[in-house]
């Protein structure tokens, strides 16, 4: 070798900071949390403009369609005189009862329906025909079969959450792996513990996703109900905005309703993003 040749080495591995690789890792959902409050705001912004601009535009009466500011001052009239948070809380639980006791009801009758093939034959066919049957026309039925009561407003809920959750639970439990399966047969595992840790952690994905309809349909449910039999909630304040002819009220009624739905729906699509961590 001629001295004028330079034997090169390796180049040096530049070193890791941990420290700096926990830090954006612990800004990252912080910045996700961010972009979505963002993207919301802009939506909000959109609709609140476009219906301001059309009801100045187009000069529409207050009695058929109020401009956001009017609504506002609605909802505003309802804090600082006491009256939105019974009518609130009335609805909340209400949804909260009739969401969980749906769901407990929908996943044990599915996993009767799964693990049973004569159950789900016999009775398969009358839930769907439950099921298809108009809750509109079933609410006076409730009524008048429970009276005006906290029952009624209750099977009604039940009555539509009910049906997401069993359908989740017979496809979640339908979907687990066969190599799994043949595992908790080989541990002799109980039909309760082999349910608890192997059938409804691998049917979660399937249970979460029938939640997040359940939780829209307990809001309709408790909306109907307390619209038909009920002297508080939500639902109560839009008959009482319907027959006094106040619009304003009427539809600050219902933007909560949807921000109440929305609440219910974003709760379980964060718990779906915490005990799915493992599917990301």
């Amino acid at each position: 070798m001629s001295t004028g040749t330079v034997t090169r080495g390796p180049a040096p591995r530049k070193e890791r900071d941990p420290a700096a690789g926990r830090t954006r890792a612990r800004n990252r959902p912080a910045r996700g949390f961010a972009v979505r409050i963002l993207t919301t705001a802009a939506y909000l912004a959109v609709i609140l403009a476009a219906w301001y601009l059309y009801v100045t535009l187009a000069d529409v009466p207050s009695f058929l369609l109020p401009a956001p500011g009017e609504v506002w001052d609605a909802g505003r009239e309802l804090v600082t005189e006491g009256q939105l948070w019974p009518h609130l809380g009335y609805t909340l639980r209400n949804i909260a009862l009739g969401f969980v006791g749906g769901s407990l009801v929908g996943i044990l009758l599915g996993w009767v329906l799964w693990a049973s093939r004569t159950v789900r034959e016999i009775f398969a066919p009358y839930m769907v025909l439950l099921q298809a049957a108009p809750k509109i026309a079933v609410a006076p039925l409730l009524v008048l079969w429970f009276g005006l009561s906290l029952t009624s407003q209750y099977a009604l809920i039940l009555l539509l959450v009910f049906f997401p959750m069993t359908a989740a639970t017979m496809l979640g439990l339908r979907d687990v792996p066969a190599d799994v399966s043949t595992l908790g047969r080989l541990l002799h595992l109980s039909r309760w513990r082999y349910l608890r840790t192997i059938q409804l952690p691998a049917a979660m994905p399937a249970l979460l996703a029938g939640a997040k309809i359940a939780v829209i349909d307990a809001m309709t449910g408790a909306f109907l109900a307390e619209y038909l039999s009920a002297d508080r909630g939500l639902g109560y304040l839009m008959v009482l905005g319907n027959t006094q002819n106040d619009t304003p009220l009427l539809i600050a009624a219902v933007v909560l309703t949807v921000a109440v739905g929305l609440l219910g729906f974003g709760l379980v699509s964060l718990a779906e993003r915490r005990l799915l961590r493992w599917s990301r």
